[in-house]
């Protein structure tokens, strides 16, 4: 059963200290506006994601410094983001970095493919990493939108291997998923165990925009409810009610992903479009409630639209 315990922070977000013995002590989830806009809002995606992603990255980095009095201390030098590809590209956080602290940030590469295995069970493959970037003794953050877990473990396998390999220290790693899962995010405790054998002092700080959702059979979709699963701050539910209907018993809390596809999201907007009207439509047969259908309409609506922009000639440059 997880606690919330809500912290004052000057940072313009509600952050909840998250207590739960499947994930790292260091768990927080962090109410943002720019978050709440893209997960109940599916048909932003493209241009206006990216600009939302911006400005999520750079209120987590805000509160990362605010609660983390040490990071404070170190140079650029002893920072480097873990890029997964492609999905930590949407989270911008060398452009959030350099409006934030008018420094380069150095960046690590790890390229990481999902496979299905059977059901909603996915592994995943490294096809390509690069840590020349990787500094000694100290910090390292990454962007993931976290589903199964599946993609962020490989990562932190080879990340590991690294660090063993150029007998480097390592003091902590924070990750920031603007959509993650409850039982994606309990591999992190996992896997801060095993840094820990090599590194005793070392810690995962995990940042969850919203909520922890919870995770579909499918092993895609990030639900808002799902018993045993999903964990929300009270305003987190509130702002459910008011947008798809009564957390408890309304269609769409229950079934409606709190992300669709990140990576369509942000790099193939017509085929994100594409799978919110195929959602809508086919959801349409089976809501039952006045709000679910409201909303499930517009979606469609709106979906259309977009998808006709998309299909119309670039302007002229000024």
């Amino acid at each position: 059963m997880a606690t919330l315990r809500k912290i004052s922070l000057p940072i313009g977000a509600s952050v909840y200290k998250v207590d739960h013995p499947k994930l790292p002590k260091n768990s927080h989830i962090v109410s943002m506006p720019s978050a709440q806009k893209i997960i109940y809002d599916p048909i932003i995606c493209g241009r206006n994601l990216r600009r939302l992603s911006l400005d999520c990255s750079k209120l987590f980095l805000r509160t990362a410094w605010t609660m983390m009095p040490s990071l404070r201390k170190l140079s650029a030098r002893q920072l480097s983001e873990i890029i997964v590809l492609r999905g930590s590209l949407g989270y911008q956080f060398d452009a959030a970095f350099d409006q934030l602290f008018k420094r380069y940030l150095p960046r690590c590469f790890v390229g990481a493919r999902r496979f299905r295995i059977s059901g909603g069970e996915f592994g995943a493959e490294i096809f390509y990493t690069n840590f020349d970037s990787l500094p000694n003794d100290g910090v390292l953050f990454t962007g993931d939108t976290i589903a199964t877990g599946a993609s962020i473990s490989r990562t932190l396998a080879v990340t590991r291997n690294e660090l063993r390999e150029r007998d480097y220290d390592v003091r902590r790693l924070l990750v920031f998923s603007i959509a993650g899962s409850f039982k994606g995010c309990t591999r992190l405790l996992e896997w801060e165990e095993r840094f820990r054998e090599w590194w005793p002092n070392f810690r995962i700080h995990l940042y969850a925009a919203e909520a922890l959702f919870g995770l579909a059979d499918n092993g895609t979709d990030l639900l808002f409810r799902r018993e045993g699963e999903a964990i929300l701050p009270d305003e987190t539910k509130k702002r459910v009610n008011e947008v798809y209907g009564d957390y408890d018993t309304s269609f769409l809390p229950g079934n409606i992903c709190a992300i669709f596809d990140w990576g369509d999201r942000n790099f193939k907007p017509e085929r994100h479009l594409e799978d919110v009207l195929k959602f809508a439509r086919s959801s349409l047969k089976v809501a039952k409630d006045r709000k679910s259908n409201e909303v499930l309409r517009g979606l469609i609506i709106k979906a259309e639209n977009e998808l006709k922009k998309l299909n119309q000639s670039l302007p002229g440059v000024r």
